[in-house]
């Protein structure tokens, strides 16, 4: 993750331990804020621009990560990720499949999992929240024999935090005033984006319902972090949902797919875009 957000956490922490109640802390990371309690969580590293940590009597770790991206994020994607690295190792094992569920009023994924690095095997429990180009992960570390003796305080750590949610309604708005409609992208396909934020994209311009994909969309009118400025481009963030071949629904499908749509030329003519994982080019014209 990038642009972790804790520029001034250490002064501000130093100063709501010196002004408030003796044992619970207040924080406020980025767009994230908890409350942990001094006598179960000592904090043994807090650096700017690297994650927040706490450690237990027993060793056992807690790791808080905050970010804003370049692009919108998906907690399962960010799973994903996390999963293609881990599971290289010995013993990976998942004891907890990823599995949304509500905090506090926001939704995050949790997840589980077993790994050994040298002779050491660690057990970890995570949750991530991604929405827009906010990002949140929190993780608990312990050993397989220690993990139960800290678990309890995790989940009261971790239930304790509150998400202040960063939206970009009114640059999706401006973003829509264009994308809304039926787009041709030149022999790979024929994209639907609709005002209430659902997409499909069929593999031609028959739009035959057996041969498609769907799911969510987002969009944006600039990015500083692509240098892209309102007027030069648009974003557009593709969450699919299901799969359809000749009638057959499949879900094992990406979480996002991040694309840039040049705004030079004009619509007639159509405009260019591009996958900005694997940098395909379409040539897309609205219809």
């Amino acid at each position: 993750m990038k642009k972790i957000l804790q520029g001034f956490i250490f002064l501000s922490m130093v100063f709501i331990i010196t002004a408030c109640s003796k044992d619970t802390v207040p924080v406020t990371i980025g767009n994230i804020s908890f409350s942990f309690d001094e006598k179960v969580w000592t904090i043994v590293k807090n650096v700017v621009n690297e994650p927040l940590e706490f450690a237990d009597k027993d060793d056992n770790k807690l790791s808080l990560n905050v970010s804003q991206e370049s692009t919108y994020q998906h907690p399962m994607a960010m799973i994903s990720f996390i999963e293609s690295l881990i599971s290289e190792n010995d013993g990976f094992e998942v004891f907890l499949e990823p599995k949304e569920i509500t905090v506090n009023g926001t939704k995050w994924y949790e997840y589980g999992y077993i790994y050994k690095n040298g002779s050491s095997t660690y057990k970890v429990y995570q949750r991530y929240y991604g929405k827009y180009y906010n990002a949140a992960s929190i993780t608990y570390t312990s050993t397989p024999e220690l993990y139960d003796s800290g678990y309890d305080e995790v989940l009261k750590f971790m239930s304790d935090i509150k998400v202040e949610e960063v939206a970009n309604e009114e640059n999706e708005l401006k973003a829509k005033e264009l994308l809304v409609g039926e787009w041709d992208l030149d022999g790979k396909g024929y994209l639907v984006l609709s005002q209430d934020g659902r997409y499909e994209w069929f593999s031609d311009a028959s739009m035959d319902n057996d041969n498609k994909h769907y799911g969510t969309y987002g969009c944006d009118v600039e990015n500083s972090n692509m240098d892209m400025a309102e007027g030069d481009g648009l974003y557009l963030v593709l969450f699919p949902e299901t799969l359809v071949v000749n009638g057959i629904a499949d879900t094992s499908l990406q979480y996002k797919t991040d694309y840039l749509i040049s705004l030079d030329g004009d619509e007639s003519d159509g405009y260019q875009m591009v996958n900005l994982s694997s940098y395909t080019l379409f040539n897309i014209t609205k219809q």
